[in-house]
This record gives C-alpha cells, structure tokens and sequence, in this order.
C-alpha cells in the first residue's frame, strides 16, 4: 500500500508525521518573504524535511489509516510495515522512493537517506493556499520626450534612487535672471532714451554685484535664495569662551554624537579672532584639561578632485562637527568636515568622484544610519 496519501493529509495538520521504522516528516513554518534579486514574492509556508532519526511508532500514522479504511489498528500497523519493507528494498536496489505530493527519498553515495521536498505544495492552511507571485517593475511615467539610452540592469536601481533625490531635495537653487533688453534706435535723434536706458541699468548692475559679493558664488559656484535678499543681513560667527561642560544642547536638526570627555585646548584660529568689545569678560577661572586633538584634516587637493559628496549633517559649532565625524570615522567611514558655510560646518560620511559611486554610498548610509542624508555636488 502506498502512504503517500495518509502522509500528505496529515501534514496539513501536524508538523511531524512519523512512519515507524523509516523516520519522520517534519514541518516548520517560514513566514512570507520578498527574493529582490529574481522579483519572487513567496508567500507563508511550511518548509518540510525528513528525519531518519524519527522512527518511534506514535500511532498518529496507523490511527489515520484505521480511521480512513475501516480496519483495526493492528491490521493498520502491518500495512505500514509491509509499506516500509518495500520502501527499504528499493533503495537498497538504488531506486528513489517518490511519496506523492511530499518529496523523494534516495541513498547517497554513502548509504545515508536523503529527502527532496515538493515545493509545489504548502502545508499551511493559514496561507489560503496562495502561491508565489513574480513582480514586475514598473517603470516612472516621463511625461515630457527624453532621448533613449541603453542602461545596464545594474544601474536601474541607482537611476530611480537619484530621480526620487532630485525631486525630494534640493540642496542648491539656481536661479537664471532674465536681463530685459532694451532696444535703442541709433537712428533716434533724441538721446535722452540712450541716457535713460543706461540709467536703469546701472541699479541691476549694483544689484548683481552685491549678490556676487554677498554669496558664495565666487568660491564654489553656489547661491541661496537669501542671497538674493539685499535687507537680510548676514552675521558672522563669534567664539565665546566657555567654562567646564557637563553636556550638550544639540539643536533640532543636528545629529547627536557622544560627548566627548575632555575639552579641547586649542580653537580654530578663524573662529578665535573677536575683540574685547565682542566678549564679555568672564570672572570665574575656566580650568581647561588638555587633549589630544584628532585629525580630521583632508589635503585640499584630494577634495578639489571629489566633485560628489554626502553630507550628513551641518553644525553652527566645530566641536559638535567633529564629534559626528570621530563617531563616523568609528563606523568605518571616511568623514571629514567638507567646509564651513555661512556659519555652518558641513560634515560628509565621504566623498566620490564618480557620481555613480556617490550614490551608492548615499543608498547605504539610508538604510544603515540616516534617512536624512542627501547629496551635496560640489565643483
């Protein structure tokens, strides 16, 4: 008689089918998954394997068989045995023992019984016997005609990720302004529209000069939309000296980083010049330990040559900047402050010359430290 059918019924509700004297059938439950390499969505299921150890009559086989055939549970138990003698013979005739709906038993080439499940069929009836599902990816609708290149399959990921960067976040504006020209006839007779004309151009000449200026547009090539406010004035930043620190305040869109336990004796020169007027003089005795600093310049020439960078964060303050790049540098990434803009340190987990190369290490720092990152293209 072949068990095959008793077995498979069973499975759907117990997750361990012993057959005496052969081993048993054991179930374990494996939740839905998503393969992203092949586009497979598998949905909850029963993996089944087989253990040649298992084979302790519980009954649970021979009372199935009892029930379904009208027979006693002695005659139950000789039809299994029968079954199992026969399983035996064939492999030890070199033959596979196919259990319909279950899977193949076979000898290896050390005599030792191996089983290959049916993946075909899932055991768990919480499934609702749903199979597995190949998801197609779906292209973004261009709406305006763009020229067809041929892009690899392995730069597709890196081209949406960079479309959906584009449009989330911005780091720099450009603003192209239209300069009205005004036409003069030379024919004309009267020159009081030449002089006019020149008039009017000589205020949106100061302007863009201010803007110039004002910006950084002459050190980096970059220009806030605050630049181009003439009544906004700019404040520089002014180094107060402080006492002994127990903690510190970061503010909303700084990243915490641990506090570090000495506070260091020197100061950046830039930061240090304020005059006596700027100042107020302090009274009590500020007791300074000494630390060692740690060294997170970067030559000059290795980041002119990295035109992509990605920033993690920015900070009024050096200290708290150079807290993030020791915990970053702890990580095993090679951060370093970029540059100081208008009054903020702007600190990069590292730096690409190749666009592609930049953005892959943006996906990473997304789904590893900070959602918040963004790419910072820097000339």
């Amino acid at each position: 008689m072949d068990l095959s059918s008793r077995i498979s019924e069973l499975l759907y509700h117990y997750d361990c089918v012993i057959v005496p004297e052969l081993g048993g059938f054991v179930t374990e439950y494996r939740s839905a998954r998503i393969d992203k390499l092949l586009n497979v969505i598998y949905p909850p299921c029963k993996d089944l394997r087989f253990n040649a150890q298992l084979k302790k009559n519980d009954g649970l086989l021979a009372n199935a068989i009892s029930r379904a055939d009208s027979i006693s549970h002695e005659e139950a138990n000789s039809i299994i045995k029968n079954a199992v003698e026969q399983y035996f013979s064939e492999l030890d005739e070199g033959k596979p023992v196919i259990f319909n709906k279950v899977g193949v038993l076979y000898l290896d080439s050390n005599k030792n019984i191996q089983f290959s499940p049916d993946t075909s069929v899932n055991y768990l009836l919480d499934s609702f016997r749903l199979k597995k599902v190949f998801a197609k990816p779906v292209a973004p609708i261009v709406e305006h005609e763009t020229p067809s290149v041929a892009i690899e399959e392995d730069e597709q990921e890196l081209q949406l990720i960079e479309d959906e960067e584009l449009n989330l976040r911005e780091e720099e504006v450009k603003k192209e302004e239209e300069i009205p020209v005004i036409s003069i006839d030379r024919k004309e007779k009267n020159p009081k529209r030449r002089w006019i004309a020149a008039a009017a151009l000589i205020p949106l000449l100061f302007y863009i000069g201010f803007v110039g200026i004002r910006s950084d547009v002459i050190n980096d090539g970059t220009i806030q939309m605050s630049d181009l406010n003439p009544f906004i004035s700019s404040t520089n930043s002014v180094y107060s000296e402080r006492g002994e620190v127990s903690s510190v305040d970061f503010s909303e869109n700084e990243i915490p980083a641990r506090v570090a336990k000495t506070i260091p004796s020197t100061v950046d020169k830039q930061e240090s010049e304020t005059s006596e007027e700027e100042v107020a003089p302090v009274e009590e005795k500020v007791i300074v330990e000494e630390a060692t600093a740690v060294n997170t310049y970067v030559a000059p020439q290795a980041i002119s040559l990295m035109e992509y960078h990605v920033i993690g964060g920015c900070f009024s303050e050096e200290s708290n900047a150079q807290k993030m790049v020791d915990k970053l540098r702890t990580k095993g990434f090679e951060a370093f402050i970029i540059d100081k803009r208008r009054g903020l340190h702007r600190v990069a987990y590292g730096s690409s010359a190749s666009r592609k190369e930049a953005l892959e290490l943006l996906l990473r720092v997304k789904e590893e430290e900070q959602i918040e990152a963004w790419l910072l293209r820097k000339k």
